[in-house]
């Protein structure tokens, strides 16, 4: 039967749909795919990779082999050209993506919270935004602010993570793809947020806060770009340490 999609994913038809396409024909006859996710679309939050894993886990199911962590990243990565959300996708927590992926830890005080718009951004459109080439004091200056950030992450030190979240590759150049992210900056940081940046690519502004104000803030968020034209609305995912699991029914 035809694939049924729910939550994020209502509007999808197969033809725009990862895991259908990944699968082809391995689906044996009287069965039908039904994907659910929660992820949102098209906002710089791995909905891509998520669902590349979910088809290779599938595909090693349906071809009677058991999934095995590794390979399901090795795989992901060469399908995906890179293994920043393969890696979380397939392991959970907070990844380094190194010579291969490898679990870190996070502070257990920290939280994310999202402002997430309504309109997306374009992936191709948000690479082709990056200069080819930078320099050496933007190369040093970024190279301090990511050892900065993962020490920060595991020791919940606010100054760090802050020092750490302000990105001098990817986000000068995205941010004004961005409507009202200046002002959702700035917000997020004056309510006590630890740093504000983009996620992915963008659209959605993410930042990092303790447990009990990530909710306050992800309305802060939203609110910020909303009122600057960009309707936007809140989230706080959960930080999943599980990685990919297989439901037996």
């Amino acid at each position: 039967g035809a694939p049924v999609y729910r939550g994020s994913l209502e509007s999808l038809t197969p033809d725009r749909d990862i895991v259908a396409r990944m699968l082809g024909m391995s689906v044996p006859a009287g069965h039908h795919i039904e994907i659910s996710s929660d992820i949102p679309v098209s906002r710089g939050l791995g909905s891509s990779a998520a669902a590349v894993v979910a088809a290779l886990v599938a595909g090693d199911l349906l071809a009677g082999r058991e999934p095995h962590h590794e390979r399901i990243v090795e795989r992901g990565t060469a399908i995906e050209g890179h293994p920043d959300n393969v890696g979380p996708a397939v392991l959970g927590g907070l990844v380094l993506a190194a010579d291969k992926p490898r679990r870190l830890p996070l502070h257990s005080d920290l939280s994310v919270a999202l402002g997430i718009p309504e309109a997306g951004v374009d992936t191709k459109r948000a690479r082709a935004a990056l200069p080819d080439r930078v320099t050496r004091d933007v190369a040093v200056e970024q190279a301090r602010r990511f050892a900065a950030l993962i020490h920060g992450l595991a020791t919940g030190e606010e100054a760090l993570i802050g020092f750490g979240m302000q990105d001098q590759l990817a986000t000068p150049h995205r941010k004004r793809m961005i409507r009202g992210y200046e002002a959702a900056v700035r917000a997020g940081l004056a309510a006590g947020a630890y740093g504000v940046t983009l996620s992915g690519s963008g659209s959605t502004v993410i930042a990092v806060t303790t447990r009990p104000r990530a909710h306050d803030i992800a309305a802060v968020l939203a609110n910020a770009l909303t009122h600057e034209g960009n309707p936007a609305t809140p989230l706080v995912p959960d930080v999943i340490e599980s990685g990919v699991a297989i439901e037996r029914r």
